[in-house]
């Protein structure tokens, strides 16, 4: 079970061996929790269509450095810092699918015309060959893996046996919960906190049965759901320099109409994102954290 330190569990052996041996029952957990992704980041590598790879990997990564806001310390500080890093390497190769996610968007709602749509895509290029960056990817992926797994065997470990579940739960709902909505930033900041909340809380469901799991499969449900409407919103942002780049190509008419086109989704997801988040996050932290440990 989980508990805050108010009401600490016993120390117990760890499960992951000798990088934790005294390790209490929430620390174990979220340490195996953290191995597990990195397991998960190790899969992705193996992958052999590029576009999957980084995909896969930089979800789990975001599930890395989510998990890793339960981690008191410095360390936990710095192992955060570094996957962010290691993540944005990837992230042109992500830039990429995100704008023809967008593009779907575009078309599976009717907001934009089918040749329209087309020159877009034509504008943006093709997805380089396989080849092309797949070995580059996986190294940059064995290059964090290292890393990462040195950081926990150099004292992560320890921090994390000392992780005050609760209360990283709260402060990670506290920082979701002021979230702002108005501007693209902070949109974009409003989703790397609802996703830390989506990760811990699916950590909480896979961790713990009775209330406390469901509990947590119910929230992290409902913050993917939220999750989706703003990364659509980020794919929009990411889609737009690459039409305007495009501009001389496109033609100024067709440009102005994707414009319009992709203005007007941006305002449904963004209307939509603020009802489930005034929703999702209606209590308090406090009353949030009273209700985990009363779950727990």
């Amino acid at each position: 079970m989980i508990r805050s330190r108010e009401g600490a569990a016993p120390a117990i052996p760890s499960a992951a061996g000798d990088l934790a041996p005294k390790a209490d029952a929430d620390g174990a957990k979220v340490l195996s929790a953290l191995e597990a992704v990195l397991a998960k980041v190790e899969k992705a590598a193996q992958l052999s269509d590029p576009t999957k790879m980084v995909h896969d990997a930089r979800k789990a990564m975001k599930e890395y450095r989510g998990l890793l806001r339960l981690v008191p310390g410095e360390r936990a500080k710095a192992a955060r810092r570094a996957t962010a890093a290691a993540a944005r390497i990837l992230s042109a190769a992500r830039d990429r699918a995100a704008a023809q996610d967008a593009l779907r968007h575009l078309a599976d709602e009717g907001l934009a015309a089918e040749d329209d749509i087309a020159a877009a895509r034509a504008a943006i290029g093709e997805d380089p060959a396989p080849g092309d960056e797949r070995e580059d990817h996986r190294a940059e992926l064995a290059d964090f893996l290292t890393a990462a797994r040195a950081a926990l065997a150099d004292g992560l470990a320890a921090e994390a046996a000392d992780a005050d579940v609760v209360a990283g739960l709260t402060r990670a709902y506290r920082q979701a919960r002021r979230a702002r909505f108005d501007s693209p930033d902070h949109m974009h900041e409003a989703r790397k906190r609802v996703v830390t909340h989506r990760y811990q809380m699916s950590f909480v469901a896979a961790a713990e049965d009775g209330r406390a799991g469901r509990l947590g499969a119910r929230r992290a449900t409902r913050a993917q759901d939220l999750r989706d409407l703003l990364g659509a919103y980020q794919d929009i942002e990411t889609l737009r320099p690459m039409l305007e780049a495009a501009a001389g190509t496109l033609g100024e008419e067709r440009q102005a109409r994707l414009d319009e086109a992709m203005a007007r989704l941006q305002r449904q997801l963004k209307r939509a994102a603020i009802k489930l988040h005034r929703r999702l996050f209606r209590r308090r932290a406090g009353a949030f954290a009273s209700k985990v440990r009363r779950a727990l």
